[in-house]
């Protein structure tokens, strides 16, 4: 999938994908993407005003994005291209499939005569100098990966947006960039298909063109209408679902006990959500997880239902004292008018 798009769009494309995959309602996929107009991506921990210059941002006409992951500020400009893989993961706990693409995109540099190396926690390096930023991002058994590879020079906007406290992600010595390691060879198409040609030999995968599905195209509509929210861009805070005053409180009998359900929505998306009662599931952390990933779903009751049940399938998960019945059924009530 090749796509252009504002930074609201090319962030919830990418979360629909890793939704869409990790529901069994899409297979692996392979996207290229390209933004514009240009943009500054936020980790999810920054606060916009001690990292960035505001109005710098407003003079070059860029956009604000923020992302649900942590790590330093991005630039997805025209000086950027990032190439995205969204993967069935059946061991969410293991780094071995993260490794695997990982590698598969050093061997296809190699190809192109371009040897570079991964670091931890997230970087592509060549001569030690970053070639491309590796944004991971999991929901549940799905496993995205985002390269986003600096193409040519950027810079000025560096010198003119970042601020001291971004350092050294604002030093123009730190970064290389395709077109100088390749100069005049290189091309995008020929850059794609090097690594769909990589991914092809070492896991044996074929291509085809998709658009969106029906059902990717109704959870994008509220996952763009996230990622456009000014709360959600300049005024993201992890706080306690207790302290807000917009949560609504449900409890339901269940055949051995009960359910609680705390959640809070805004404009159909859910915005956080507690889960508890006396029962149990296994292995703990499932519930945790549970509500990780339903955190910004829609507020939508095929959905909920959807994923919550494909979730106990898919994962294993056991059940004692309740059924994924009654765990839908609060979940619904807590968050559909």
């Amino acid at each position: 999938m090749n796509d252009m798009g504002d930074v609201a769009y090319n962030l919830a494309v990418s979360e629909v994908l890793l939704r869409s995959v990790g529901n069994e309602r899409a297979s692996n996929t392979l996207r290229i993407a390209y933004c514009n107009p240009s943009s500054v991506i936020l980790g999810i921990q920054h606060i916009p005003q001690k990292v960035i210059n505001i109005q710098e941002i407003r003079t070059l006409k860029f956009n604000i994005g923020r992302r649900p992951t942590s790590g330093p500020i991005l630039f997805f400009t025209d000086k950027q291209m990032a190439v995205q893989f969204f993967l069935k993961d059946n061991r969410p706990t293991s780094d071995s499939m993260k490794r695997k693409v990982i590698d598969i995109m050093i061997n296809a540099l190699k190809e192109l005569n371009i040897n570079a190396s991964y670091e931890e926690p997230y970087s592509l390096y060549v001569n030690k100098r970053m070639l491309a930023y590796v944004d991971v991002f999991r929901i549940n058994h799905a496993l995205g990966l985002t390269f986003y590879f600096n193409v040519d020079n950027d810079e000025e906007y560096r010198k003119r947006i970042l601020t001291i406290n971004s350092l050294p992600y604002a030093t123009p010595s730190y970064f290389t960039s395709l077109k100088y390691e390749l100069g005049q060879e290189y091309s995008p198409s020929t850059f794609v298909e090097t690594i769909k040609s990589v991914m092809k030999r070492e896991l044996g995968v074929s291509f085809t063109n998709q658009r969106l599905t029906d059902y990717e195209a109704m959870l994008l509509k509220s996952h763009i209408e996230k990622h456009t929210m000014s709360e959600w861009i300049y005024e993201y805070r992890n706080k306690n679902i207790n302290a807000s005053s917009d949560v609504k409180a449900v409890t339901i009998d269940t055949k051995t006990g009960f359910i609680t359900v705390l959640a809070s929505t805004d404009r159909g998306l859910i915005m956080n959500i507690h889960i508890s009662g006396d029962f149990y599931i296994y292995p703990p952390e499932a519930l945790e997880a549970l509500e990780a990933g339903l955190k910004f779903a829609p507020a939508d009751e095929s959905y909920i239902e959807e994923y919550v049940k494909r979730y106990i399938k898919v994962g294993k998960v056991e059940l004692y004292g309740i059924d994924e019945e009654e765990i839908v059924e609060a979940i619904r009530r807590a968050t559909i008018p």
